[in-house]
């Protein structure tokens, strides 16, 4: 009889073993991207986090973040986390070392590879700053005829700026350094996007003195997961389902007006 105990003992331990590998998925994102996804006042700078149902991470916040987060959670899935700079941790999900990426925003080319969630997280109009005295006749990206331009490595534009001749393009790694660079009048303008880079001048403290054209594109931002990935797939589908799930018990809408007071949330 004791060996019986002892054997199902085993079993039911396994079996519950199986059970909670199966309710973690693997997510690879970014930091200083608020409001959408950045460092909590004194984070530990963890790069790895398991974060289960009910729980929130030591270092990480952002609406987006929330989004995700509770998505997931609302299914019964743990999250593991992995946090890197955006170029890393797109090539994590590429490559299949991570089940989910995210905020992923979408063109053609990262179409040919990565599955889109139905849902999206958030979305972003992309506009370009410059000083105040600065004489622009903003006609479009043509406008920007002979001028430097600083923009956020490996953050997507849309097809237009991918495609855009004419101007020199100035990889930047932080959105405060643009804005720096911008002052010293060492780029002529700034590429950016319009509610993380407010948000960040803002948290910052510092005035938005800083004349803002008209958007030259927009995106929706999306969890995505690479077409190669044998179960990336069906993550995006839990993802889904728990997005679903936020918006019908009226959850989406309070995370929405917590990080964007006054503002309905897209459907």
């Amino acid at each position: 009889m004791r060996f019986r105990l002892i054997t199902l003992t085993c079993l039911l331990l396994t079996f519950t073993a199986v059970q909670a590998d199966e309710y973690i998925v693997s997510v690879a994102t970014l930091t200083d991207y608020p409001p959408l996804i950045f460092n909590k006042p004194d984070a530990t700078g963890k790069v790895e986090e398991l974060i289960p149902p009910g729980q929130d991470s030591s270092s990480l916040q952002g609406y987006s973040w929330d989004i995700l987060r509770e998505s997931y959670h609302s299914q019964g899935y743990t999250i593991q986390i992995y946090v890197a700079p955006w170029t890393r941790a797109f090539e994590m999900a590429r490559s299949d070392s991570v089940d989910i990426l995210f905020p992923t925003g979408y063109n053609e080319d990262r179409a040919e590879y990565f599955h889109y969630s139905v849902n999206p997280i958030n979305e972003a109009s992309f506009i370009i700053y410059t000083l105040p005295d600065k004489a622009l006749e903003w006609e479009g990206l043509t406008s920007l005829d002979k001028l430097t331009l600083g923009a956020m490595r490996g953050w997507n534009y849309g097809t237009e700026w991918e495609q855009a001749e004419g101007f020199y393009k100035y990889e930047l790694s932080d959105i405060l350094q643009g804005f720096q660079m911008l002052d010293a009048g060492r780029i002529d303008g700034l590429a950016g996007y319009e509610t993380n880079f407010d948000y960040a001048l803002s948290e910052a403290g510092l005035p938005n003195i800083y004349t803002k054209h008209p958007a030259f594109g927009e995106t929706f931002e999306y969890a995505t997961a690479s077409k190669s990935h044998p179960t990336g797939g069906d993550m995006l589908k839990v993802f889904d389902l728990g997005v679903e799930h936020l918006k019908a018990s009226g959850r989406l809408r309070e995370i929405r007006q917590h990080w964007f007071p006054g503002v309905i949330e897209w459907e």
